[in-house]
């Protein structure tokens, strides 16, 4: 998982999952002798999420610049966390040896900004502490939830101690506040690793399903749904066959709403008439 978002001036990275990688290579490409200066947004701890940063090129090199933001796990701090994948003997090069300024600071505040782009964050419904985020910038507003399960099961129930009368209550309240934060997104990128049949057989794995990603996103009156956080067994022709499930979904509705399935390396431009500013 990683996506690369430019806008007002800013480079940021969504996630450090392994597709990091190729983003510093192509980076390195454009940039040649230039430094580079990045933002680095961790949703969460788990590894296809952070296990690409130790093979991030640009991190080895003096001039550049990579500063890595996210929130504590349940027992570990965000710095213990992005150093893991470096220590021995997993790794040759510890986090404190990489040749780049690379500052990492955990996250205290659910808005902050990077340079002019406005960012909000949301904890969602994933096991442990997983945050989705959504960056205004000039341009349009990108929401990012790579790794979300529908509030029939909430993940959160467990550890804080909720009765299965209060996990009842808290659901329908949960998905009323993500709706509103993601309202009017330009762009959604959204977990639907599941058929909705699979899902039956996945509740509470943490990932959601074709129809939870329409719904939330026809709610949230988004403008376009990415399909995101696909499953490894998926073929091409399976990910088409959910693209088209989700499109009859929305034909049903009634409403509008353009969906796609992300793919990788693809460039997605928001024209400056879509600026949509927050509330």
């Amino acid at each position: 998982t990683c996506i690369e978002v430019r806008a007002d001036g800013e480079i940021i990275a969504l996630d450090a999952g392994s597709g990091i990688r190729s983003l510093g290579i192509a980076l390195e490409k454009e940039f040649q002798s230039q430094p580079i200066r990045l933002s680095l947004l961790i949703t969460h701890a788990h590894w296809d999420h952070i296990q690409g940063l130790p093979f991030f090129a640009p991190a080895y090199e003096k001039k550049n610049e990579i500063r890595v933001r996210g929130y504590d796990g349940v027992d570990m701090s965000f710095g213990e966390i992005m150093a893991e994948p470096m220590k021995a003997p997993f790794f040759p090069i510890a986090m404190r040896e990489l040749s780049a300024r690379v500052e990492i600071k955990k996250l205290t505040e659910m808005e902050f900004c990077v340079g002019k782009v406005q960012v909000r964050a949301r904890f969602v419904n994933h096991p442990g502490i997983c945050a989705g985020y959504r960056l205004f910038t000039s341009t349009g507003s990108i929401a990012f939830l790579p790794d979300h399960e529908p509030y029939r099961f909430l993940h959160s129930a467990r550890a804080n101690g909720m009765s299965p009368e209060q996990a009842k209550k808290t659901a329908p309240e949960e998905r009323i506040a993500l709706v509103e934060f993601l309202r009017g997104s330009d762009i959604l990128i959204l977990d639907a690793q599941y058929t909705d049949t699979e899902y039956e057989s996945h509740v509470g794995w943490g990932h959601g399903s074709v129809s939870s990603a329409v719904s939330l996103a026809l709610d949230a009156e988004v403008r376009r749904l990415l399909l995101f956080h696909h499953d490894p067994s998926h073929d091409d022709a399976m990910i088409d066959a959910m693209v088209h499930d989700a499109r009859q979904l929305i034909r049903e509705s009634g409403k509008d709403l353009e969906v796609d399935a992300a793919r990788e390396g693809e460039e997605i431009l928001l024209p400056a008439a879509q600026t949509k500013s927050p509330k």
